[in-house]
């Protein structure tokens, strides 16, 4: 009798033990951005992945290479497409290196019409795409998926209102999100005030900004003012962060919030972090989930139209020389 309650409470110390590890562990999200590439060729669309000094070739013994010119065919032209499309035997090389499956989807979700588009990785060519003007090599490409224009809707936007996400199973909750309608407010401490989810959403304005919000403090509390989530947030010279509305020629839709992921709590998004780089974070407004938990591919998106405008420019200088 005394061996079975032995056994009984070890067996229930294990399951415990068990429950709070699966409780405990998460994965980290990683969300990437649709581009639209239309640089000397037909338009269409890109998911990038990895830079190519990212990814490793073996040769036939079995070492690391740490070139990977041969996935380039005709190296002869010195790297001057824009575009190669991946041969089928270095495919698996790139995949591996992703971390990526050939039983993988990509989904593409508009979070602003509630729309989830689902693709097989197996059906998906893969591209490297130069992403930069200068004198190059093989590792300043960016390796990554293509869609054609007709696999999505007809004059379908990406860069404003897209995510997505490669795996087994779409982590996007689709349940509608809510665009921040933001009101000028007159408080001692805050500038502009959101309300929606029985949550408070307030901006502070740096007292340097004399203008625009161009840094200050995001501020979400609760209906009893204890405050969820505070964050500096900044406007830089490359991306720029207009509040939600309208003006005389926009319509912006920047700042969302709502529960974007399956099993996770509400979000808020559409800031630039004082620490995040180029990329608008997501974050949880649930302190024990950090920023971290997610992480925002989007550093890719510049380079792609910063070339065509720098080769334009160059094309321009040159002919008011002659």
């Amino acid at each position: 009798m005394r061996i079975k309650k032995i056994l009984a409470i070890c067996l229930f110390f294990l399951l415990s033990c068990s429950f709070y590890a699966t409780g405990n562990t998460r994965e980290q999200l990683e969300i990437f951005e649709l581009n639209l590439i239309d640089n000397n060729g037909p338009k269409f669309y890109f998911v990038s992945v990895l830079r190519g000094s990212h990814i490793v070739i073996y040769d036939k013994d079995g070492n690391k290479k740490q070139s990977i010119q041969p996935i380039f065919p005709d190296l002869e032209d010195d790297y001057k497409k824009n575009k190669y499309q991946l041969p089928l035997k270095y495919r698996q090389s790139f995949l591996t290196a992703s971390g990526i499956s050939e039983t993988d989807n990509l989904f593409v979700y508009n979070y602003e019409y509630n729309k989830l588009y689902s693709f097989p990785i197996s059906k998906l060519e893969v591209f490297a795409i130069k992403s930069g003007c200068l004198p190059t090599d093989e590792t300043n490409y960016q390796f990554g998926f293509g869609l054609e224009l007709n696999q999505l809707p007809q004059d379908y936007d990406p860069n404003d209102t897209t995510f997505v996400y490669i795996g087994k199973e779409s982590p996007f909750a689709q349940e509608q999100l809510t665009l921040l309608n933001w009101q000028k407010i007159n408080d001692k401490e805050y500038d502009y005030l959101a309300q929606t989810h029985g949550l408070h959403y307030y901006l502070r304005q740096s007292p340097f900004s004399l203008d625009y919000p161009k840094c200050g403090s995001l501020i979400i509390k609760n209906a009893k003012n204890n405050i969820l989530f505070n964050d500096n947030y900044v406007k830089n010279s490359v991306n720029s962060m207009p509040l939600n509305g309208k003006d005389k020629d926009h319509e912006y839709k920047k700042q969302w919030t709502g529960k974007l992921f399956k099993n996770k709590p509400l979000v808020v998004f559409g800031f630039y972090s004082m620490f995040g780089g180029d990329c608008p974070g997501i974050d949880f407004i649930d302190s024990s989930f950090p920023s971290y938990d997610i992480r925002l591919r989007c550093d890719s998106r510049f380079v792609y139209y910063s070339c065509k405008l720098f080769l334009k420019m160059e094309k321009m200088i040159k002919i008011k020389r002659r």
